[in-house]
């Protein structure tokens, strides 16, 4: 009798490790982790892709006086977004042109330009028709006699939400200078959140010998501010920026995206010198 309860036994145990094998080798859900798609956790967005703005397609009231350089349109909490840039050139000093024999030198102030860079941020809430700015930045480089630089670093306008509350954040990088040498351009980041307003302002480093401007940059751009004076006549301070400042307030996201962007648009070409 006990002989054949053993037998019985072994019997029972051989065809439980059977099933087990089978599940394995033929993939079923004993076998594997199963994960519905409900219980995957979603990524909040961190980066736009706004969508470019043909001029035809500004809406009368948000164009501007001058060059259209970018527009561009998107979405958030806020509701559909639009950032114009327009830029303006103009001859600082209005005289009448001199006669092609004319043996008069002319004077510098005569050459002297103005170029203006005016950018707007509108946005227009649900279920209204009209657009309400939400900030604005202006910048000029004045009565300039020499090749004169003001445009957004190509390729540099970003829309982020880097704090992800599903407001977003614009940020663009722009030069400026009035040059008659090789130098780098003043160099400004402006990030803005809302009405909040964020920048690092410095110089570009200019690429113009065979040596490649990347790795010329500065490993940490910052920061002017804390350097001595001896250290800035001895040192090349292109590339730097004054201060991390106007970051203190603002979410370490914001300021860890800066410096990369700032790396990324602090190089200029030696032929980008006469932009206008």
């Amino acid at each position: 009798m006990r002989k054949t309860l053993w037998i019985l036994l072994l019997a029972s145990l051989a065809a439980c490790s059977d099933n087990a094998n089978q599940q394995a080798q033929t993939g079923s859900p004993a076998a594997t982790a199963s994960v519905s798609p409900d219980s995957v956790p979603s990524t909040p967005t961190t980066r736009y892709t706004p969508q470019a703005v043909k001029l035809a397609d500004i809406p009368a009231k948000l164009r501007l006086p001058g060059q259209l350089l970018e527009a561009w349109r998107w979405n958030d909490a806020n509701g559909e977004n639009m950032l114009v840039a327009f830029r303006t050139v103009s001859n600082s000093k209005q005289q009448a042109n001199p006669s092609s024999d004319s043996t008069e030198e002319q004077e510098m102030t005569d050459l002297e330009r103005t170029a203006r860079l005016a950018v707007r941020q509108y946005v227009r809430q649900p279920k209204q028709t009209e657009y309400s700015e939400l900030w604005r930045l202006q910048d000029a480089v004045t009565d300039c006699p020499l090749d004169m630089t003001l445009r957004l670093q190509p390729g540099s306008t970003t829309v982020t939400d880097l704090d992800q509350n599903g407001r977003s954040e614009t940020t663009l990088v722009y030069a400026l200078a009035c040059r008659g040498d090789i130098s780098g351009a003043d160099l400004k980041l402006i990030m803005r959140a809302g009405a909040a307003k964020y920048a690092l302002r410095g110089s570009s480093l200019v690429q113009y010998d065979s040596v490649p401007a990347q790795q010329q940059q500065p490993r940490n751009p910052c920061c002017l501010d804390k350097l001595s004076a001896a250290q800035r006549e001895q040192g090349n301070t292109e590339g730097y920026y004054q201060t991390e400042a106007e970051f203190r307030t603002a979410p370490p996201a914001f300021l860890t995206f800066a410096r990369q962007h700032w790396q990324k648009f602090s190089v200029e070409e030696q032929v980008e010198h006469e932009d206008l």
